[in-house]
């Protein structure tokens, strides 16, 4: 692992210009620059990366991260950005890259060997590691769907205040009417008439489900099962993202779609991984 430089806390056009003044010091045009979403994206990726990789923090989400790519300022080979993929329809774009699955938790989780870690540190309960998961992504179907609706319509439905500590039954299963309930609630203008024509789970994989599986909520969701059946205290969400990160090794990442295509794109001009 090298000391990359890490680069958190600025706004957009200091990130720009910072980047600007770097790329014009590069005279060997080794170094690349990356741009991620947030802190968690910077836990992940410094372990990964050597030290001729500056990786900053973007000033707002998967939008700063396009931005600041796409800026005229900086429009350089070297410059990437990675982001959620969420429910993006169009993922092949000029110098930005995806995590596989709909997100960076869920990219890591898709893999047995990770979601083990987080299920044998935390979990209590008498469900085996593999039925968990397929049942986590399975009670978060009729969330997902909504969430992918609201991305793909526009409809701009808030999500930020759910909790799903009230929202799961005696049989760890989410309760569909107070669901519905609380969403209603955090949008008192909306109209969710559209979630009885939603598609049936039937027709659904398990690759789908990991795909269209916000991970915050799934967090959210393994937190609320682990919150009842531990003995002591409980759990935050913050300490199971960082076990579930520390989980993700050089050998899994190597598997990824993300590893893949960011190897394919800078060939042999810049090394960027330690691993």
């Amino acid at each position: 692992m090298g000391t990359n430089s890490i680069k958190s806390n600025l706004t957009k056009d200091t990130i720009i210009s910072d980047i600007k003044l770097l790329l014009g010091a590069d005279i060997l045009k080794k170094n690349a620059y990356i741009v991620v979403e947030g802190d968690d994206d910077i836990k992940f990726f410094r372990k990964f990366c050597k030290d001729n990789v500056i990786i900053y923090e973007s000033f707002s989400g998967k939008n700063g991260v396009e931005d600041i790519v796409n800026s005229e300022e900086i429009r350089n080979s070297s410059v990437i950005g990675i982001r959620d993929k969420d429910y993006c329809r169009n993922d092949k774009r000029d110098r930005i890259f995806f995590y596989d699955r709909c997100c960076l938790e869920m990219m890591i989780i898709g893999f047995d060997e990770s979601f083990e870690s987080i299920y044998y540190e935390f979990y209590n309960g008498e469900i085996i590691a593999e039925e968990l998961k397929k049942h986590i992504l399975t009670e978060l179907y009729k969330v997902s769907i909504i969430r992918k609706y609201n991305e793909e319509c526009s409809k701009g439905i808030n999500f930020n205040g759910l909790s799903f500590s009230n929202l799961i039954d005696n049989e760890d299963k989410l309760d569909e009417e107070r669901f519905i309930e609380a969403i209603k609630k955090l949008n008192p203008k909306k109209s969710f008439d559209f979630i009885s024509d939603m598609v049936d789970l039937k027709s659904v994989t398990l690759n789908d489900l990991l795909n269209i599986t916000n991970g915050h909520d799934f967090i959210s969701f393994f937190k609320t099962l682990c919150d009842k059946t531990c003995k002591n205290e409980c759990v935050n969400d913050k300490q199971i993202n960082s076990v579930l990160r520390g989980s993700f090794n050089n050998e899994l990442l190597k598997k990824t779609t993300l590893y893949q295509n960011i190897n394919k794109y800078f060939d042999s001009r810049i090394s960027i991984w330690s691993c």
